[in-house]
């Protein structure tokens, strides 16, 4: 795997001119970046996955949700939907009310937290995240093997 790296690199310097110019910051060229959806963010900076993210639709549209509820709407099972619930409240975007019922028993009514949170939340899971990519390039931890790497 080096000998072709190492090859590759040959060829790249040895290049009398290079078929695209090179990107350097501040330079106008360079490739094109989408811009993300939220839910490419909440996927890539929290780890949240489409389940986790259908749990929070579902719980901005209604508030208070019980988690029986939420698995009717989804029609999913309530225990994948608590798994949900789990990950969405480690995350800080779900808070979770203990609910006490006059016929006895309890049940936990679920709140997404204020968007001014929320915002807070990803904000800081990006810069984060930005600077864990950052330091990868800064550390050359790009030459390793990219097929079948693990994200952490």
């Amino acid at each position: 795997m080096s000998s072709n790296l190492d090859r590759e690199a040959t060829e790249w310097a040895t290049q009398q001119e290079p078929t695209h110019p090179y990107v350097t910051p501040g330079s106008a060229t360079g490739p094109e970046i989408s811009t993300p959806s939220m839910a490419t963010v909440l996927e890539m900076v929290l780890g949240l996955r489409s389940q986790e993210l259908a749990v929070y639709d579902a719980i901005t549209t209604d508030p208070g949700a019980s988690t029986k509820t939420l698995a009717g709407t989804l029609d999913r099972d309530r225990s994948n939907v608590n798994r949900s619930l789990t990950k969405l409240e480690a995350a800080g975007l779900v808070t979770r009310h203990r609910r006490i019922l006059d016929s006895g028993g309890y049940y936990y009514a679920n709140y997404a937290a204020p968007s001014d949170v929320v915002d807070d939340i990803v904000s800081t899971a990006l810069d984060r995240w930005a600077a864990a990519a950052q330091s990868m390039l800064t550390d050359q931890q790009w030459e390793t093997p990219l097929a079948g790497s693990t994200d952490s």
